[in-house]
């Protein structure tokens, strides 16, 4: 019997601040690292339910209990993310001390959403919320004010609309220096004129930036900037191909744009140069390189399948069969009205055949969607049929 004293930081706080990575475990570890968050944030109550948690586990040492003690983290986007890393670390942190329960320390706030996930996969003995003592002075409208702009739902209803309002009319406040720019790259002005209009528009400027932070502060844009380069170097070290996919098919993607640009250079012309034309043009040019770039992105989940012999969800197949059926559907309408408005050489067979196809895969893809019941999977020892 083995008692795992666990400590839970949903949102990652100790991984934004200190660099330190989930799960923590073991005594030492464990101090170390509320160090590190207690002196990069001396007001993150985290710091104090790591050290409660290492506290409990020396209580349950001193009765003569088997214990040992971990810290868990999430991601900074709170939710389903945070939680399937939780979960991730949660169970490596069992596998590693092999524990048989679990005490849960916790700061109280999230334990609703945090508890059913523990539950689940292992025993809980005991639940301990932490509740960091406060003074007087600190217990202040103006801290309280600023704890709730801190919150992340209150910072997406306040701060996002605000910062949107303040970028929007530093923006309208800049119209005249975005004009003196544009003439001044013509070479019909001087480049006084920038700095002039620069001087007359501080407001502008000021606003304009203003609203920009606040915007990232409300969406936590650098946050998730770490998180997603986080995210990304776990995955090359896990040999998951999500990233070269990613480049692979944003290469497409550019040459599709480029084919469509190409398309509307070479087959326009003067009497067909209105607006629909050249969509129909950039659309026959780009929309199959454009799709194959999301097929190719979204065959990233078979590829690492294939790759660490694990489960194929049938869901691939299914969305693979619709990105298909809807590239055919869509290329067979564009030639069809390029062929009624006689912008292109092409025959009615060759819409028909591309509409017929798309019904097939669309149609092939709903059965297969309805027989299939078991998720198409890579045992250890090969293909399942």
């Amino acid at each position: 019997m083995k008692v795992l004293v666990l400590c839970i930081d949903r949102d990652d706080d100790l991984g934004l601040k200190t660099k330190i990575e989930g799960p923590v475990i073991g005594r030492h570890e464990c101090v170390r690292a509320a160090l590190a968050l207690g002196l990069a944030d001396p007001e993150d109550a985290d710091t104090n339910t790591m050290l409660a948690a290492v506290s409990t586990y020396e209580e349950l040492v001193k009765k003569g209990v088997n214990a040992e003690v971990a810290t868990i983290t999430g991601d900074v986007n709170v939710g389903y993310q945070s939680d399937m890393e939780l979960t991730r670390q949660l169970e490596e942190a069992l596998e590693v001390t092999m524990a048989t329960s679990v005490v849960l320390i916790s700061n109280g706030a999230e334990d609703e959403y945090i508890f059913p996930m523990v539950s689940s996969r292992i025993k809980i003995d005991s639940v301990r919320s932490i509740i960091v003592k406060q003074s007087k002075g600190i217990e202040s409208t103006w801290y309280f004010f600023v704890k709730i702009l801190k919150d992340a739902k209150t910072r997406k209803k306040i701060i996002a609309p605000v910062g949107t309002i303040l970028t929007a009319v530093g923006l309208l406040l800049l119209i005249p220096l975005f004009n003196a720019i544009y003439n001044v790259a013509n070479g019909t002005e001087n480049v006084q004129v920038i700095i002039d209009e620069i001087s007359s528009n501080i407001a502008g400027i000021i606003l304009f930036v203003f609203g920009i932070y606040l915007l990232q502060n409300a969406f936590r844009i650098r946050e998730a900037y770490r998180s997603a380069v986080k995210r990304g170097k776990r995955s090359i070290y896990k040999g998951d191909v999500t990233i070269p996919m990613f480049i692979f098919a944003a290469i497409i993607f550019v040459l599709g744009i480029v084919r469509g640009y190409e398309a509307v250079t070479t087959l326009a012309t003067a009497p067909n140069d209105h607006l629909a034309a050249l969509v129909l043009y950039f659309l026959d040019g780009s929309f199959y390189w454009v799709m194959s770039a999301v097929l190719i992105f979204e065959s990233r989940r078979m590829v690492n399948a294939l790759i660490s012999r694990e489960t194929i969800p049938r869901g691939f197949w299914s969305l693979s069969m619709f990105i298909v059926a809807s590239t055919f559907l869509v290329l067979g309408l564009i030639h069809y009205m390029m062929f009624s408005w006689n912008l292109s050489d092409s025959n009615q067979l060759q819409y028909i055949m591309e509409i017929g196809i798309g019904l097939s895969i669309a149609i092939g893809g709903a059965i297969l969607q309805r027989r299939v019941r078991s998720e198409t999977w890579i045992s250890k020892e090969g293909w399942r049929r």
